[in-house]
């Protein structure tokens, strides 16, 4: 009988681990582009620039952990994301050229989340640089209604977060360092 005991035991501590250790992956929304960015880009007034592969603190980093009960995920990568979204905002503002003579880079300098009960909040900052050695550095607090539970905190943690990229490139926008690294 002890040593059934213990099988029971072990096999209820096994499933409870892994059980606990699978959470839910959240897979953030695909990047919508935002009028109000584009708005500001076509006020810079700005010649189209190029932008390269943005790089990051963590290359390839494609999902973060949320409250322990999953990750927040997006595709293919948080640097990538980032560099789309801000390829996108400058499309539609007329300020995009891949051939261009002037080029931009990001770098993904940190990113972090918090979904706490009362409130939650993304935090992301990139350098934006040229070929000039000229360079400046965003930080975005994003900040957002939290929730006791933790599956729709984490659900709303990865519905946030295009808001959250969409306040970085409006930060980086409106910065007048940006007017200056892409003439």
């Amino acid at each position: 009988i002890e040593k059934e005991l213990f099988m029971k035991y072990v096999f209820i501590s096994l499933f409870l681990a892994v059980a606990m250790l699978s959470g839910c992956a959240f897979n953030a929304t695909p990047y919508g582009v935002s009028s109000q960015n584009v708005e500001i880009i076509k006020s810079q007034k700005i010649k189209p620039v190029a932008v390269s592969p943005f790089t990051s603190y963590k290359p390839g980093l494609a999902s973060i952990s949320c409250r322990g009960t999953g990750s927040i995920e997006v595709t293919p990568n948080f640097e990538n994301y980032i560099e789309s979204a801000l390829i996108d905002e400058l499309k539609l503002a007329g300020a995009y050229d891949p051939e261009s003579n002037v080029t931009i880079t990001g770098k993904l300098e940190e990113i972090d989340v918090s979904s706490a009960m009362d409130g939650g909040k993304w935090t992301l900052s990139v350098t934006i640089s040229n070929g000039k050695n000229q360079s400046f550095i965003t930080k975005s607090i994003f900040t957002f209604s939290g929730s006791y539970i933790g599956d729709r905190a984490c659900a709303e943690v990865a519905q946030h977060f295009t808001q959250a990229v969409q306040q970085l490139i409006k930060e980086i926008v409106q910065n007048p360092k940006f007017k200056q690294i892409t003439m």
